[in-house]
């Protein structure tokens, strides 16, 4: 159970960024992204929007109770780094409250974009110590791909854009700048590195050694905000046709 649950192991040298397998989980993601925004209509005709919605929340919390379950029990969960304070999980807890209450307007017209925001960058460019052989691998899968597509299905499917898209990406924006701000006054008190803002991974570095030259969280900023314009255009473009 130890080597399942751990961190790093000497058999796993991780997930090699641009690699096969990286590229595979992209392809996949954007191939399954796809169809859910072409067959919208089909999907909304399929109905079962209870179960489906019940569905994701359940596993989406059930993947949160066996990451912190394992961590706990062999011994490796840190205050440095395992409070839930990154962006995607932040994003999963407030999508598992969403879900399980069918809070259709209000929140998730913000929160939408945050699973666009925290997922996307991290897709493109993992920073991931384990590969299928530790559940670390399956956490980050099922926390960023799957959350990324259950936010698609919700955008798209299971909850009618609202008229006022703009809004809720002005808030995500705000919200979003006022979170990095409070994380980096946590980070400097606690010297932690939560949502990066203090470096990015090493191997990010390694392939891009020219983001030395900033630090880290001006392009944490620039990922963010194109992330959520990436969001903000994808979901206008669908609902006007």
């Amino acid at each position: 159970m130890r080597d399942f649950f751990a961190r790093n192991v000497d058999f796993d040298s991780g997930l090699p960024m641009f690699g096969g397998l990286h590229l595979t989980l992209c392809a996949l993601l954007f191939i399954f992204g796809a169809l859910i925004i072409f067959f919208r209509d089909k999907l909304r005709k399929f109905g079962h929007f209870d179960a489906m919605r019940l569905t994701f929340a359940w596993v989406l919390l059930s993947n949160m109770i066996i990451h912190y379950t394992g961590r706990t029990l062999i011994g490796e969960w840190h205050f440095s780094e395992d409070l839930p304070l990154h962006i995607c999980f932040i994003t999963n807890f407030f999508m598992i409250y969403i879900l399980f209450t069918n809070n259709k307007h209000n929140l998730f017209s913000v929160v939408y974009y945050f699973t666009v925001i925290g997922p996307l960058p991290a897709v493109l460019f993992p920073d991931i110590s384990r590969t299928g052989s530790g559940y670390l691998f399956w956490q980050f899968v099922i926390s960023h791909h799957v959350m990324l597509l259950i936010g698609l299905y919700c955008a798209f499917v299971l909850y009618t854009p609202p008229e006022r898209s703009r809004a809720g990406a002005v808030y995500a924006f705000v919200f979003g700048n006022l979170y990095v701000l409070v994380m980096g006054i946590f980070n400097r008190v606690f010297k932690t590195n939560y949502i990066m803002l203090s470096a990015l991974p090493e191997r990010l570095y390694g392939v891009f050694p020219f983001l030395k030259a900033f630090p880290a969280f001006v392009w944490l900023e620039i990922a963010g905000v194109l992330a959520l314009v990436a969001a903000y255009s994808l979901r206008k473009s669908v609902r006007e046709r």
